[in-house]
Parts: structure tokens; sequence; C-alpha cells
């Protein structure tokens, strides 16, 4: 019985919550069956300062809407007594203002709105007016910002600031020698009712002035309601015999920048010689594939001559910006079993100051490290050995000894790819290092080297050719454009 009475309770609560469900249904259907929900848009000024030109008939003030509306709104604005000088009779506001104070209607949807202000153009000398939006409602709401503004309204003696310059360009200056200077032309310029100052700026290796005394790269001139001379000399120094084209520029604040051109051509620089590098080759032998010691006397064979040769093929190396990229043909080496000649070729002996060697290398194979490349002394001795080597993954690893001791470096590089290497040895230091270049060729000589040797250890007293090696292992690849110098602008062919 007690669980019969049980369900009977269930039931009746049951049909309780049913019938309350009901009700509130029905009220809100009644009403409406969802309550509407609307984002306000936030309204504030466009800008806080507005300036109504003397001649304007009509002037628009914008509102800012931070969003669509998506309910009809109004906004109320008030002119406010505190800012505003101008009298109701000398302008009046469309919607009407109704006391102090006008509203807008915002139609839904709308994206912007305004309001014109038309000056009664009755009064002489300007006068403000300030305005504050001071309420919001519908689908508006106020702003956090710039909900007042200031408008002033020019009166009839305004006159509208103006800068003038007497002509747009000066007359060439002509062909002028670097480090020295023209006589001056001059030009008028002319202000009206300025801000400030004017700031002249003149472009490189132009000078201005205002007493043709003192020149300068820029001036502040006073040039409110008057007119003033400025002097123009052109002083070129760009090291270049070129045409050099500028402006002389002019700013005030609250007004467009104007400009007069100037030019001239400098004259008199000794055009920039490259060094002449003591070895230039690049291997431009014709056009079939051959020995290299066969098609020229450059290169001679100094060890297993007539056993398994250096070879030419007539495709060079390129290498971006490199003076000696792509430039008829290159040699090809490879080390392995069997007899194997290797060749040399002779540049002036050096035996003091700096020597620097420049080529572009594409290796093919290499195996656990050797050397393919090095200099000699007068004795026949190893020095500045280019070193190479696997890494045990398929990574190229490339080094260099002043003598026997390779020193490699930690960067890992790609086979059949080509890179400029610059392998430089200081007599006085006593050390050599290796510069491996993979994009921009540097102006200058890099403060820190990829891989560098120790002073000590055996040192050439002279170095005196070059030599291409083939030896036992793995290790093949191309070698192109060997430049030699004693600078390191020279051996790359960059001018001073």
């Amino acid at each position: 019985m007690m669980k019969n009475l049980n369900k009977q309770i269930n039931y009746n609560a049951l049909g309780y919550i049913v019938v309350l469900l009901t009700l509130v249904f029905n009220a809100c259907k009644k009403d409406k069956e969802w309550p509407e929900m609307v984002i306000p848009t936030k309204v504030s000024f466009n800008a806080a300062t507005y300036n109504i030109p003397k001649d304007a008939t009509s002037f628009p003030v914008q509102l800012k809407l931070a969003r669509p509306l998506e309910k009809d709104g109004k906004v109320t604005i008030q002119v406010q007594s505190s800012g505003t000088t101008a009298l109701t009779s000398e302008y009046s506001v469309n919607p009407q203002l109704s006391g102090d104070k006008f509203t807008l209607d915002l139609p839904k949807g709308a994206t912007s709105a305004s309001f014109n202000i038309t000056s009664s153009k009755n009064f002489d000398d300007s006068k403000t007016i300030s305005l504050k939006i001071v309420s919001a409602s519908g689908g508006a709401v106020l702003g956090e910002s710039v909900l007042t503004a200031s408008l002033t309204l020019r009166g009839r003696n305004w006159v509208e600031p103006s800068l003038v310059a007497s002509l747009t360009a000066l007359s060439n200056f002509g062909s002028v020698a670097t480090g020295t200077e023209t006589p001056s032309q001059s030009y008028t310029i002319t202000g009206a009712n300025l801000s400030g100052n004017v700031t002249i700026t003149a472009s490189d290796y132009f000078k201005v002035s205002t007493n043709n005394t003192s020149f300068s790269s820029s001036l502040s001139v006073d040039a409110n309601n008057k007119t003033a001379t400025i002097y123009v000399k052109f002083a070129p120094s760009s090291k270049q015999n070129k045409d050099l084209l500028g402006t002389i520029t002019h700013s005030v604040s609250g007004l467009q920048n104007i400009t007069v051109s100037v030019n001239g051509t400098e004259t008199g620089n000794v055009a920039p010689v490259a060094e002449v590098p003591l070895m230039n080759e690049n291997f431009s032998y014709g056009n079939a594939e051959d020995f290299l010691a066969r098609v020229t006397n450059t290169w001679t064979a100094y060890s297993a001559a007539g056993s398994i040769p250096v070879y030419y093929i007539p495709q060079g190396l390129s290498f971006s910006n490199y003076v000696n990229s792509n430039i008829g043909g290159a040699l090809t080496f490879q080390h392995g079993d069997f007899s194997r000649e290797d060749v040399m070729s002779a540049f002036t002996p050096q035996t003091s100051g700096t020597v620097y060697t420049a080529m572009m290398i594409n290796l093919k194979t290499a195996g656990a490290g050797d050397f393919y490349c090095a200099l000699r002394d007068g004795a026949g001795a190893f020095f500045n050995r280019l070193y190479a080597k696997d890494d045990g993954k398929g990574n190229l690893i490339l080094g260099m000894g002043k003598n026997s001791t390779a020193v490699y470096g930690t960067a890992n590089y790609k086979y059949n790819t080509s890179y400029l290497l610059v392998i430089k040895h200081d007599f006085a230091t006593k050390i050599s290092s290796m510069y491996i270049l993979d994009g921009a060729i540097p102006a200058t000589e890099p403060s820190t080297a990829t891989v560098a040797s120790a002073a000590t250890g055996t040192s050439p007293t002279s170095l005196n050719d070059i030599i291409i090696r083939q030896a036992d292992g793995e290790l093949s690849g191309t070698i192109d454009g060997i430049r030699i110098a004693t600078t390191w602008k020279g051996v790359l062919g960059l001018t001073n």
C-alpha cells in the first residue's frame, strides 16, 4: 500500500510541474516569445577639434559609431557655456537647437552620423562653440572618450595659413669637383598666419643659408607674414662621379610640405681600381673535356704524371656576385685506388704580409678526412691545406690546416652544392684562417673566421704555388675560379 501511495504522490507532483511550465510558456507567448537582445552602439565625436573655414556654407561634424546600430537610437548634444564664445545669432545647427540642445535620430543599421554647423559670417574675429554628447538612448550608448568637441568658426578677418616658394626648382649647379662648393643660388619663401617657424632641410650634398655666409643642412626660419630669402650651395662628396639629385624641403605644422628641386654633377673622383691578383684562374680552355695538364701549360703534373689525371671540364661553377663566377670551365679531382696525378700552378712567391686564396668548390663525395688542395713553399711543403670529411650521417664537414694538423668547422654542409672559400695566411701572426661563404659576399673581412689554425707549429717562410691533390680514399669534387691576392678585396675582385 505504501508503494502505491508513493507512486500517486509522484504522479501528482509531475502534474503540478507540467501545469506550471504551461502557464509560464503562455505568459511569455502572450507578450513576446523571447525578449529582444540588443548590443548598444557606442557613440562619440570623430575628432576633438574642428575648424570651420570662413567661406564654408555648411560644415558637417562627424560622429563615430563603434558598430552598426542594432536598434533605432537617439543622441542628444548640448552647447556648453564654458568654452563657447559664439552667440546663437552667429551660427545655426541642423537639426535645430531647442534651448541649448539638439537631438540626432539614428536609424537601425546606421554606421555613421553627422550634423551641420553653418556660420552666419557676421563677425570679424574667430568664435568657438563647445559641444558635448550628454545622453544616448535606444540602440545607442555614450562612448568612453571624445564626448566633447571644440569648433572654431573663422571670422571675416581670418587669413588662411599658407607658405609659398618663389620657384619649384633651382638651375642645375653643373659639374663640380668632389670636396668643393659652388656659388650659391637663391629663392624666397613667403608665409601667412603660420603656426611657427619653417623648418628647411636640404638633401645630402646640398646646404642652405639665410645670410649667404653660414651654410648647413637644415635651418629654422621665421617666415610668418613676411618673405625670407634662402640661399643654396652644392657641395658634393659622394666619392663617385655621377649626377646628384635632391630637394630642399620646407615644413611647418598644419600645412603640407613644399619642396624645391636641386641637382648637380659630381666629378674629379679617381675611378676605383681592383687589385691585380697574383693568380686569376677561370679555366677557360675550350669546349672539350680533357686532361688539365694537356689543355694548358699553366698547370703541370708534379707527382705521378701520366697516371689517373686531374680533369678539365668545360662547364664551370657559379656563385652569386663572385667576380669569377660562371666563367670558362673548371677542374675535377677524385681520390681513389691506384696511382693518381697531382698538379700545380705557380704564382709570384710571397714571404711577408698576408696571402689570400679564393675558390669555388663543389664536393661530390668525402670519406674519413683528407686534403685536396694546398699552397706550397719553395721546398714543396704543403701549407693552408683544404680538408673535407663526412660526418657519418651523409653531411659534409669542411676544414683546413696551416700544416698537417687539420682543424674542422662545426657546421654541416651539403654535397653537390657550390661554396666560396677564402683561405688566408698571415706571415706576421703565423695564423692561417678559412672563411666559408654561403650567401652574400662581405665587402670587408669578417672579424671571426669559420676555421683558424694556431700560431704554433710549422709555418711557411714563403708561399710559391698552389696544388690539386688526388690521394687514396674517398674524396671527389670540382674546383673553379681560383684567385690569389694580398687583400680581402683583391682576392674577391672588389674595388677599393
